[in-house]
C-alpha cells in the first residue's frame, strides 16, 4: 500500500517560479494531494484550492444518499469574483512574457547570490525559481553551524532591517523571496544588504 503524497505550495505558487509551475516537480515529485492559495489571484483577493489525483477525487464522487461527500467548506467557497481574479492570473502567469521575465529576473538573482560564496560566514547557497536560502556557518572550511542560542540568522536579519530589506531566517538560513515584480536593481540591492550584514554581525568579509 502507498502513502498519499502532500505538498504544500502556498508559498511557491507566488510566481516564485517559471517552468515547470510548481516547486514540487522541480524534485520530481508527483503528489497526490497539492495545496494553492495567495498565487490564485496575485494576492488581491481571498482564493485557496486543494488539487487531487482522480482517485481520490473518486473516493469523494457519489450521490447525496451514498454520503461520500468531503463535508468540507469555508468561507469563500465558490466566490465568483475571487475565481474570476484566479484565472486572469493564471492567464498572466502562463503567458510566455511572463515566463520569460521570470526566467530573467532567476538568473538575475542566481548571478548576484554567486557573489556570496566569497564571504567566509556562508556555507551553502540554494534557489529554485525566485526562492532562495543562504546559509549562515561559523567558517565555510568547516562548515561548522551557529549554535542556535546565538540566534545568528535573526541578527543578519535585523541588519538588513537597517538597511531597507525585510525578510527572516529558518534557523540559520537567511530566507530570500523576492516578488515577480522585482526589478534586477533591487534583487542586486537586497543581496548587497545581505553582503554586508553578514560581515557587520559576523565579522568576516
Amino acid at each position: 500500500m502507498r502513502s498519499s503524497c502532500g505538498a504544500n505550495e502556498n508559498s511557491r505558487f507566488t510566481f516564485h517560479v517559471s517552468q515547470p509551475l510548481f516547486a514540487c516537480h522541480h524534485e520530481g515529485a508527483q503528489p497526490d494531494l497539492l495545496a494553492l492559495a495567495k498565487g490564485l489571484t496575485g494576492g488581491y483577493l481571498p482564493m485557496g484550492a486543494t488539487l487531487t489525483t482522480q482517485a481520490i477525487f473518486d473516493t469523494f464522487l457519489g450521490e447525496y444518499d451514498k454520503f461520500k461527500t468531503f463535508f468540507h467548506g469555508h468561507s469563500f467557497t465558490a466566490n465568483q469574483i475571487g475565481a474570476a481574479a484566479a484565472i486572469a492570473s493564471l492567464d498572466v502567469l502562463e503567458s510566455s512574457a511572463s515566463i520569460q521575465a521570470r526566467e530573467r529576473l532567476e538568473e538575475s538573482l542566481r548571478a548576484e547570490l554567486d557573489t556570496l560564496w566569497s564571504v567566509p560566514n556562508v556555507g551553502d547557497i540554494r534557489q529554485v525559481g525566485l526562492i532562495a536560502g543562504v546559509e549562515l556557518v561559523r567558517d565555510w572550511h568547516t562548515r561548522e553551524s551557529f549554535d542556535l542560542k546565538e540566534q545568528a540568522g535573526v541578527r543578519v536579519c535585523e541588519a538588513m532591517a537597517k538597511r531597507g530589506v525585510l525578510t527572516r531566517p529558518i534557523g540559520n538560513v537567511v530566507v530570500l523571496m523576492p516578488p515577480y515584480c522585482t526589478t534586477a536593481a533591487q534583487v542586486a540591492r537586497m543581496v548587497e544588504a545581505l553582503r554586508s550584514a553578514i560581515i557587520e554581525v559576523l565579522g568576516k568579509g
